[in-house]
């Protein structure tokens, strides 16, 4: 099935949200009418993502009727090991009969606490892989969507593959999509390819103290001193990291495609039914923990690269329809869970009852996203070839990375003959580099070339056609935020000089800077 024949909210944005635990309509429906659904309105909000299915039907019929995608969670407590029983299946009938097509019949089973007895089996992903595919089964004959189950953030399980290595390839040929729980932890939104990560880049004082500064709960550096960050962020950073290494990020969605690409030849519709910042995570000591403001200006970037507004990320792609933030409300919305309370943006923890995104998102200006494929643009293009005269001791099978402006853009793996494809790709100008060899090859993909064919010979060092460097030092100037601009068109480069002046733009193209 072609990602544009998948069910899309009207003037969808891609901004989706996690509903709140427990009960969905627990509030009552005529709250939710008067107070909820205008705030998923200002906030722009096309999926809601409920916990769980039980008493939820009314709620996602006033979904269906506002606009807004429900995707329905068929709740069981620790489900693994285990498949709907036939009351789920009943509650699947009503929910497709008035009009939902998106469930979830599974949560990260990769963690012990998702199984009966509390401990995941050594065999536990094929385990889930068997009863994965008689779930799909179950709801794909009554109307419905399955999503592959969604696995805990950083996971290395492989759901897809395992289902293909168990014959059971065709079941993708219909209407199956993919979970990601891509919570962004305290990185960046680009991790693992920004700066800190890959170069150990220091962060400036100004900075340091502007984040220390905000005033909230907790202390966002946890007592830790500019210098002590900056010296984690050397001693820790990882020149050369890409997501099959560690994709416990934002980017998440990215690692799972290029899995996808490999085992299906194309893209599964991703959907990041939970996702986003937590106010509190300080999971890598070398960032500041997530304050509301650093909350606020993440996630708000996130929902411009949903919309494709953003000036600093490129947009989405296609296969990504949504990004489900966790949580909307908790206590707000008769949750009892005390554990979720620190993860909901309505919460009486905030000054005005709610975190500084709420204000945020309900200015910014809504954009409906733009359908980057075949389908209402420019055509899908593909990459494809081979890599030659590969080395003894290298990555039995190496990743193709092929990135754009720095920014990973798609992966994937040789097959056991040495050749690869990436395939619905935009025009452009992009660097196809391969895992575990110096060797950068640009490719320049136009609209009347729908293939193109680029073989890369790893075996004896290639003539490398390099963009430009430019490098320095500045003297005291530990920290320091340096700007390189283009003086032709204004386009600007930031980097940050490291602790001793140190600095360099890498990857410029051809023209006159300041």
């Amino acid at each position: 099935m072609e990602l544009h024949e998948y069910p899309r909210p009207a003037n969808d944005t891609g901004i989706g949200i996690h509903w709140a635990p427990g009960y969905a309509a627990a509030v009552g429906m005529a709250k939710l009418r008067e107070v909820w659904i205008p705030e998923l309105r200002a906030l722009g909000v096309k999926w809601v993502k409920i916990y769980n299915h039980d008493g939820a039907l009314d709620f996602a019929e006033l979904l269906l009727a506002e606009g807004i995608m429900p995707i329905v969670r068929l709740y069981r407590p620790t489900p693994n090991p285990g498949r709907l029983s036939l009351r789920e299946i009943v509650f699947v009938d009503s929910f497709v009969r008035v009009g939902v097509r998106y469930f979830e019949f599974n949560n990260e089973p990769d963690r012990d606490s998702e199984w009966k007895g509390g401990r995941v089996p050594s065999n536990g992903l094929e385990l889930v892989a068997e009863d994965s595919i008689v779930n799909m089964e179950a709801i794909l004959e009554r109307g419905g969507m399955p999503g592959v189950p969604a696995l805990s953030v950083g996971s290395t399980w492989d759901l897809v593959g395992k289902i293909v290595a168990l014959g059971r390839k065709d079941l993708f040929d219909g209407p199956v999509w993919q979970a990601v729980h891509n919570y962004a932890r305290n990185r960046p939104i680009d991790y693992p390819f920004d700066i800190g990560n890959q170069e150990g880049a220091a962060f400036t004082e100004r900075f340091y103290r502007t984040v220390a500064d905000e005033a909230w709960e907790e202390n966002a550096w946890r007592g830790r001193s500019l210098a002590e960050v900056n010296r984690l962020r050397m001693d820790r950073c990882a020149p050369g990291l890409t997501l099959r290494e560690d994709h416990a990020g934002w980017l998440a969605w990215q690692h799972f495609d290029a899995l996808n690409r490999h085992h299906l030849g194309r893209s599964l519709p991703i959907l990041a039914t939970e996702s986003g910042y937590v106010v509190g995570d300080d999971s890598d000591a070398r960032y500041p923990a997530a304050t509301p403001n650093l909350h606020m200006a993440q996630t708000l970037e996130l929902c411009r690269t949903l919309m494709g507004t953003s000036t600093r990320f490129p947009a989405a792609p296609d296969f990504l329809f949504c990004a489900a933030f966790s949580v909307i409300a908790n206590q707000q919305l008769g949750g009892s869970s005390a554990w979720w309370e620190k993860f909901a943006w309505y919460s009486n923890r905030w000054p005005g009852g709610s975190l500084p995104i709420v204000r945020a998102l309900r200015a910014e200006p809504k954009a409906a996203r733009k359908w980057q494929g075949a389908a209402g643009g420019a055509p899908l293009l593909t990459l494809r070839g081979a890599v030659l005269n590969r080395r003894a001791g290298a990555p039995e099978r190496p990743a193709l990375i092929l990135e754009r402006d720095g920014i990973q853009m798609a992966s994937t793996l040789v097959d056991p003959n040495n050749r690869y494809l990436l395939n619905e790709l935009g025009p452009g100008n992009y660097t196809l580099r391969v895992e575990g060899y110096d060797i950068r090859q640009p490719v320049t993909l136009s609209a009347d070339q729908l293939e193109m064919v680029v073989n890369l010979d790893v075996g004896k060092p290639a003539e490398v056609i390099s963009r430009s460097l430019v490098e320095g030092r500045v003297r005291g100037g530990s920290g320091a935020s340096l700007r390189l601009l283009r003086t032709g068109d204004g386009e600007e480069y930031l980097t940050t000089a490291r602790e001793d002046g140190a600095f360099r733009f890498i990857d410029l193209p051809p023209g006159a800077y300041s």
